[in-house]
């Protein structure tokens, strides 16, 4: 229990300090970071009804006794005042600096759920980025691959519309279909569900036969997830072969 919360406030950090600590196989950093978003979505959002109930009250409350005395505010009918007040809070740079820590929470949250990416607050990694570019620090380890910030969110887009789609779906069996072109035996695997370490080019034994993944599709519902796999001539078992049990037996 105190390795995950731990990891509820470590994940705010960087990737580099996180890497820093060296926790890496002690911590859960997926669970810790959904935890640590929802809670920062949420004290954000209890923050946000505390502001909005505090500010947009005494406003209101400074103006209808502004307008009481005669000043200026006697001019503007009581229900303008409520809503001017109400439009204040709105443009107010606290109101939008809470928000911001709303939806990146969400960000977080959604990016650890679905994408399995671990985020840490953005003001901090601005301070770290700062940091690299003044100490001359050169990417090292996964920040040589990290993506850029379009990437992942297309990244997480993809991954909420997958499953979206595939909580709409009813799970059916895998259909195969086999074909031959130049010689060359293929194999179609339509899918009702993803198969996430299904990536090209992987290789796939299916019971004593070895084909190599070429590509992923789209395809109709209700598979829409289209594999289409070459046979080889000959294969070798390893970790790295990925094994699939077929519904049916192949030619």
């Amino acid at each position: 229990m105190w390795r995950l919360a731990l990891g509820i406030v470590l994940s705010l950090l960087p990737q580099p300090w996180r890497a820093a600590l060296r926790l890496n196989e002690a911590i859960r950093w997926e669970a810790a970071t959904i935890l640590s978003g929802f809670a920062e979505s949420l004290l954000g959002l209890l923050l946000l009804v505390y502001w909005y109930s505090r500010s947009v009250t005494t406003w209101a409350a400074n103006a209808l006794d502004s307008a009481l005395r005669g000043g200026p505010e006697s001019a503007v009918p009581g229900q303008a005042i409520g809503f001017s007040a109400l439009v204040l809070w709105v443009l107010h740079p606290l109101t939008w600096l809470i928000a911001y820590f709303v939806i990146e929470g969400l960000v977080r949250l959604l990016a650890a759920a679905f994408t399995s990416q671990v985020f840490g607050t953005f003001p901090l990694a601005v301070v770290d980025w700062c940091y690299g570019k003044a100490s001359g620090r050169a990417p090292t380890g996964d920040a040589l691959h990290v993506p850029g910030g379009r990437v992942q969110l297309k990244s997480l887009v993809s991954a909420l519309r997958e499953r979206i789609m595939v909580s709409r779906l009813p799970e059916v069996q895998d259909e195969l279909l086999e074909s031959r072109y130049a010689g060359e035996h293929r194999l179609e695997i339509r899918s009702s569900r993803p198969k996430p370490e299904w990536i090209p080019p992987k290789v796939v034994r299916i019971g004593d036969l070895y084909f190599r993944l070429e590509r992923v599709s789209g395809g109709k519902s209700p598979r829409p997830f289209v594999f289409q796999l070459k046979r080889l001539a000959a294969g070798v078992p390893g970790r790295s072969v990925i094994v699939y049990e077929a519904p049916r037996t192949l030619n």
